[in-house]
């Protein structure tokens, strides 16, 4: 079993922990004003939950050995982190290692990310269909 597949495979249990809903709640409460000053609708929650789904689902194709199933907008996504692809709250990156649930959840699914791009890109797969 290739290196990085093994990795994924450990973090994949990782990955099923409790989201971290407490301390994004406390984010929530914590930055509020900053919240409420950003254009358009937002929702911090939302926006995680679904940025981990894309990376846990990429992941679940991976280990089912389906990778050429994997759509072009998952493999997409994963080339920036969270506070890339959502920049509206980079202003909240410094400051989410006070929020200990959340960041070590962050950086479970960071690592998981970036081994996948590894493995997508350099062992099996061509990122560009």
């Amino acid at each position: 079993m290739n290196d990085i597949l093994k990795r994924l495979t450990e973090i994949d249990v990782e990955l099923s922990k409790p989201f971290p809903t407490e301390d994004i709640n406390k984010i929530d409460k914590d930055f509020r004003t900053e919240f409420l000053s950003l254009p358009g609708e937002i929702d911090f929650y939302e926006d995680f939950r679904y940025y981990c789904v894309n990376i846990a689902g990429t992941l679940s194709y991976v280990l089912s050995d389906e990778i050429n199933q994997i759509p072009q907008g998952q493999i997409d996504m994963l080339y920036k982190s969270f506070f890339e692809y959502y920049n509206q709250y980079e202003f909240l990156e410094d400051q989410i290692a006070n929020y200990n649930y959340f960041f070590q959840e962050y950086k479970t699914f960071e690592q998981a990310r970036k081994w996948l791009l590894q493995m997508l890109s350099n062992n099996y797969f061509p990122l560009n269909r």
